[in-house]
């Protein structure tokens, strides 16, 4: 009886250890990705594949294109992206901030100027940044009439951001 079941566990664990495997190859980040597929399972996914997809193999090539340059450019697809703002003043009261952010528009036309509510402050909030070092100069700038001016991780608009 020790025979036959010592003999059913070998037979049964070759039979676990026999399948087909494939190794594919998928590149994420430079970096490569190794797994092993059952062929069974490949095969399965291909015909899914191939049933569902009605595109030519052409059209798929150009999708892939548009991939790569998408990935390019940061600002494809996405409008606004985590950056930095500079604030310049805050207060309690929402008509000294909009007083304070019209006034900057008239000194500093090239920037952007924003009055944001952040409980219980109202801020201003100009400028749109990539970094805090590509913010320095225009703080350094801002600094002789603001001299509370830093910068603040904040969402900004991309096509706008230095």
């Amino acid at each position: 009886m020790k025979k036959f079941i010592f003999l059913f566990i070998v037979s049964f664990s070759t039979f676990i250890f026999a399948q087909d495997k494939i190794d594919t190859v998928q590149f994420i980040n430079n970096g490569t990705l190794n797994i092993e597929i059952d062929s069974r399972i490949n095969t399965i996914l291909k015909t899914k594949e191939d049933a569902s997809c009605t595109y030519a193999t052409p059209v798929k090539k150009n999708t892939e294109k548009k991939a790569t340059v998408q990935s390019s450019d940061p600002c494809a697809g996405n409008p606004q992206i985590n950056g930095f703002k500079i604030q310049i003043y805050y207060s309690k009261d929402r008509k000294d901030a909009d007083k304070v952010r019209n006034e900057f528009m008239r000194s500093y036309p090239d920037l952007s100027a924003q009055t944001v509510y952040y409980s219980p402050d109202y801020r201003v909030l100009v400028g749109d940044y990539f970094t805090r070092a590509s913010a320095s100069k225009d703080i350094r700038r801002l600094k002789s009439k603001y001299n509370s001016a830093f910068s603040i991780p904040f969402k900004v608009l991309c096509r706008k951001a230095k």
